[in-house]
């Protein structure tokens, strides 16, 4: 090869690579996707954390749901409640009540097995301790968690007692042999993984004097804490001599390996960063692990054989201090998060589907807050979606507004999340079985991506040639409720002069519908109102009082034109 060709080879070369280059960062030759719900993706609302006494009113409670589009609603079904009179004496008669109360709404039921406390935990209205009984099993020191300060913790049995696996097998083989006749309802199964039903440790309690926004505290103080740590760094090193060249210290006796003894100094003096305070974090986050893995296996053994569907755990979106330059991550960390990489791999390793929180929280850095709720939720999205693990999301703090609805939409939809709980049914639905204010932005922002049961779409798509610069359409699925006057701003469409909702329809044959300008001036069809099938339509409004005109099929140009 001449010298000629050799520069003409690698000037060709450099043009190739230039090119790969540009087409890479500008976009060219790829396909771009649609950011989506997945294709299953459900809206279910959480049930009230208290015991149902008007049968009657939460009926009517659930019917509104369904006509709304609602999937399912989501209950606590607490250890504390059913397992109450003695070990293996069961009594899960209320809980078959309400299971009938759901089946006759035509609504979905997601149980979740709550081996947690109820009661101290933000939002919580309730006290329903654990089974009494159930501290005699062990002593405190092995069944209870210890703080940096000594406060003892009993919301949930300790993931380190070593009898926690045959407690929690009961009490899911009951589960699944009361429950097999209401196996039609049961799309999902949830457990609870800790404090508040969330796969983490009691860092943040008021009782303990913990408040927003501080870190926590680290829950590793009791002698089997302290000893389950020295094992496993002995373990990890082989000796006492491992630990201390690794360590960079000269320990004379393996209990001199103990946890931080001062939670703030160990961040404001750089602890965390060492090969100590990495190797602490990461056994801490290891027992939450563990025990992942205990529960998922015993209710995978206890409840697949019966029900086949899915089962999930929740992560807690411990998302304040964040940014702190003096203590980065440590309020998550406090909790047991250090690496939710590897944490979120113990999710695919037991097929356990992963529930996160915060979804419709905005981003607030600064001091002494440090909150970065949407960037953490961006960060466990993006892991968990590169892995496979299914997604559910909720929110933290009662949504409220169209701002926290659209952000809940901006997430389930860029992440392709499989389903969305809404907490709680009071947020939607009032006592007498009307709905709220939010149910309209539930509904537009969330339901409207969800997919029915029967694998039909079950959904009007409508474009509505302007007659009205800010059109509201006031709606109902035949039967079903209306939205309140003056109904829902339509959404501008990518087709220039329209705008466009997808209203989810259920099981409804039609919808009902009249439009107007939020300002009390209406067209409903010469005083009748609209009515569609499912599908997509394109609705022009008529003239001076004449009635409007419908066709099947979106606008021409409509990127979305294929019917629902």
């Amino acid at each position: 090869m001449t010298a000629t060709t050799k520069g003409l080879k690698k000037a060709a070369l450099q043009l190739l690579g230039f090119i790969l280059i540009v087409t890479s960062v500008l976009g060219f030759g790829t396909v771009k996707t649609e950011a989506a719900a997945a294709n299953d993706f459900q809206a279910s609302v959480m049930g009230p954390l208290t015991k149902v006494t008007d049968w009657n009113a939460f009926k009517n409670q659930l019917r509104t749901l369904k006509s709304n589009g609602v999937y399912a609603i989501t209950t606590d079904v607490w250890w504390g409640m059913v397992e109450s009179a003695g070990d293996n004496q069961f009594d899960w008669g209320y809980y078959k009540t309400y299971a009938s109360a759901v089946q006759e709404a035509g609504l979905k039921w997601v149980p979740i097995l709550s081996t947690h406390k109820c009661g101290g935990n933000v939002g919580d209205d309730c006290n329903i301790p654990l089974p009494n009984w159930l501290w005699s099993k062990g002593t405190a020191d092995e069944m209870q968690f210890k703080s940096e300060t000594g406060y003892v913790n009993n919301e949930t049995v300790s993931p380190l007692w070593n009898g926690i696996g045959k407690q929690y097998t009961e009490l899911y083989s009951s589960f699944a042999a009361n429950f097999a006749t209401y196996k039609a309802i049961i799309p999902k199964i949830y457990l609870s993984g800790g404090p508040a039903g969330e796969l983490r440790f009691p860092s943040y309690n008021a009782a303990a004097g913990w408040s927003y926004p501080a870190r926590g505290k680290f829950q590793a103080y009791t002698e089997t804490a302290k000893n389950a740590f020295r094992q496993a760094m002995l373990a990890k090193y082989g000796s006492l001599s491992g630990i201390n060249q690794a360590w960079g210290l000269s320990l004379t006796n393996a209990n001199q390996i103990n946890p931080p003894g001062d939670g703030d100094g160990f961040y404001t003096g750089g602890g965390y960063k060492t090969a100590y305070g990495k190797d602490f974090l990461s056994w801490y986050q290891s027992v939450l692990e563990n025990h992942l893995g205990i529960i998922g296996s015993a209710a995978h053994k206890s409840l697949d054989p019966v029900f086949g569907v899915s089962i999930g755990a929740k992560v807690s979106g411990v998302h304040w201090q964040m940014t702190s330059p003096s203590m980065p991550h440590s309020a998550e960390q406090a909790a047991g998060y250090y690496d939710y990489n590897r944490l979120i791999q113990k999710f695919k390793d037991n097929n356990l589907d992963l529930t996160f929180t915060c979804l419709e929280m905005s981003d607030s850095g600064s001091a002494p807050n440090y909150s970065m709720p949407s960037t953490l939720v961006d960060q466990v999205s993006a892991i968990a979606s590169a892995k496979g693990v299914r997604l559910n999301g909720e929110n933290a703090l009662p949504a409220s507004g169209t701002a926290a609805f659209k952000k809940i939409e901006d997430k389930i939809t860029k992440y392709g999340y499989s389903g969305f709980t809404l907490l709680r049914l009071a947020n939607v639905v009032n006592p007498d079985g009307s709905v709220t204010g939010e149910m309209a932005n539930f509904k537009q922002y969330v339901i409207t991506h969800a997919k029915p049961a029967d694998g039909t779409t079950g959904s009007v798509t409508l474009y509505y040639k302007k007659g009205f610069s800010t059109p509201y359409i006031h709606y109902r699925p035949a039967g079903g409720t209306w939205t309140n006057v003056p109904g829902v701003r339509m959404s501008d469409s990518e087709v220039s002069g329209y705008a466009k909702i997808t209203i989810p329809i259920g099981s409804a044959a039609q919808l009902e519908a009249c439009f107007n300008d939020g300002s009390n001036n209406w067209d409903s069809n010469n005083t009748a109102n609209y009515f569609f099938n499912k599908g997509t339509y394109t609705y022009t409004p008529g003239t001076n009082g004449a009635a409007g005109k419908i066709t099947t099929g979106a606008p021409a140009g409509a990127l979305t034109a294929k019917a629902s």
